[in-house]
């Protein structure tokens, strides 16, 4: 086989697209891990996975933020990182692997369903303008949304089995169809309900025949069928448990906040206000616009006219649908149960957006050359280039968390220096990760006791000295809190535990531990 039929065999371009990926993954590479709204809940969540994996049916990642049928995680992303346990990984490699692996896999799925619908030089850059997405990368660095983030992947290879089922009407197709369906619903279910009536619209508006219409239907009723018949297993062992969507309409987006070039690693708040990043992008929304004005020309495909105007009118449509102007609308449909926020919704107007971004080099002439198809793929990764700086942290986890203190903050390790004897300094270094924001600012109480339970030392003290109080924590945010206590000479030579935990110094009341109790005991 010669060169030129090996290359004419072989697609080259998923090769670039992998290589062309490597800025947007390239801090999943770098020591330690990066700090976002979970930080190292997905790792815990892996870890309680494999405790009992075997016997674990129903399983779903609860720890802290509960379960919601709805709007919860599902457990087939943390499947595809306990395989890579499997092989070894440990639990921190694991799910940096798979956010590694999801930034690549989405690139190469939206590559080849836009191969599908205007060729490669298109596909290759909407799979750019795809990766490179401010909300893609918001995804992962700011909100490390880790089921969400695994969804990019399954949106467009979706979408791709739908349409060759449609254009052939191969029994294979469908298969393959429900199954990835399937793993969307099992990766997170609300939004792959309203992801269904995206394909639902796509099939009913741009099917190429009346019959082919009517199978594909068919076929993703049949999806949806087999996505809830998969949630039983689920539904028997926590029950059918949808939380209340009352705060949903306090977190619609303002148009400029699409528009913005800010970047932040806040969370939603009420209001404008939102140091969250929720832009839909300038290069995806510059390449958007330009594709709806070339569709106006005379010489331009029908076929192309009305798939790429598909992408066009949608992306527009589900933009106006997380404005504040849409939450009539929202409440009527009920829809708002299937998603936290209306804002989420950014992750299909991205996926439109891509798509449409790709066709302007199939609609106009001058951008299919090589070039100016260069150039596009450099603007889309130096637009976000500056996105790609998420904080990180050094600190070493175990399996789980040392404690977790009323859902508010976790231990995640600590590190003693100095022997538990009479008369000796202890140096304790503690490392929290905040589980939500808090308004309050509570008190660190560190004691050392006998085996009596006696104190013979102890601090109290707000975190890092009282400079940084609890109300002070971002989401996320892994603090390292120092303390210094002596054990009393007076008391006994040996047999010391430190008993730690945290209170309201306005109430005293105690945060209560996972376990129930008000205090943890470390040696």
């Amino acid at each position: 086989m010669t060169w030129a039929e090996l290359r004419k065999s072989l697609d080259l371009n998923l090769v670039l697209i992998a290589l062309l990926s490597v800025l947007a993954f390239a801090p999943l590479t770098y020591p330690g891990f990066f700090q976002s709204h979970s930080t190292f809940l997905p790792v815990f969540n892996l870890l309680d996975l494999e405790r009992d994996l075997w016997s674990n049916w129903g399983w779903v990642p609860t720890l802290v933020r509960g379960f919601d049928q709805l709007r919860g995680e599902g457990p087939f992303p943390y499947l595809l990182a306990e395989f890579l346990r499997w092989l070894g990984a440990g639990g921190v490699q694991s799910i940096k692997t798979v956010y590694l692996l999801g930034f690549v896999s989405s690139g190469l799925g939206i590559y080849l369903l836009g191969k599908e619908f205007y060729g490669a030089p298109g596909a290759l850059v909407a799979a750019v303008v795809y990766v490179y997405l401010p909300y893609h990368l918001a995804t992962v660095y700011v909100r490390g949304a880790y089921a969400e983030a695994w969804a990019f992947v399954l949106y467009p290879l979706i979408l791709l089995c739908l349409h060759k089922y449609m254009s052939k009407e191969a029994w294979l197709w469908a298969t393959v169809t429900v199954l990835l369906y399937a793993a969307l619903a099992l990766t997170n279910l609300g939004p792959a309900l309203l992801y269904g009536l995206l394909l639902l619209a796509y099939v009913l508006l741009l099917s190429p025949s009346r019959r082919a219409k009517g199978q594909a239907v068919r076929l993703l009723v049949l999806g949806v069928i087999v996505a809830l018949l998969l949630q039983l297993p689920t539904v028997m062992r926590h029950g059918l448990v949808v939380q209340s969507a009352q705060d949903f309409t306090q977190h619609f987006v303002y148009p400029f906040q699409l528009l913005s070039a800010s970047w932040g690693y806040g969370t939603s708040v009420p209001g404008w206000d939102d140091t969250l990043p929720l832009q839909l992008g300038l290069v995806a929304t510059g390449l958007t616009l330009l594709s709806g004005m070339l569709l106006a020309g005379n010489d331009v495909d029908p076929t192309l006219r009305r798939r790429v105007g598909f992408f066009v009118a949608g992306a527009l449509v589900m933009a106006i649908l997380v404005l504040p102007p849409a939450s009539f609308l929202w409440r009527v449909s009920l829809l708002s149960y299937a998603l936290r926020y209306p804002w989420q919704l950014l992750a299909f107007v991205g996926l439109a957006m891509s798509i449409a971004s790709g066709a302007t080099v199939r609609l106009g002439r001058q951008l299919a050359r090589f070039p100016w198809r260069a150039v596009l793929v450099t603007l889309a990764i130096v637009a976000s280039y500056s996105y790609l700086s998420p904080r990180f942290t050094d600190v070493q986890v175990g399996g789980s968390p040392v404690a977790i203190m009323g859902d508010r903050m976790a231990l995640l390790a600590y590190e003693r220096q100095g022997p538990l004897l009479h008369g000796a300094t202890v140096r304790l270094t503690l490392y929290w990760q905040s589980l939500q924001p808090m308004e309050r600012d509570y008190t660190v109480f560190v004691h050392i006791v006998d085996a009596t339970g006696r104190t013979w030392g102890q601090q109290d003290s707000m975190p890092v000295a009282a400079e940084r109080p609890t109300s002070s924590w971002k989401l996320g945010e892994v603090i390292e809190d120092e303390y210094e206590l002596t054990i009393d000479v007076e008391g006994p030579r040996e047999g010391y535990t430190i008993e730690l935990g945290v209170y309201d110094p306005s109430t005293g009341e105690r945060l209560l531990v996972s376990d129930g109790a008000t205090a943890v005991i470390i040696d």
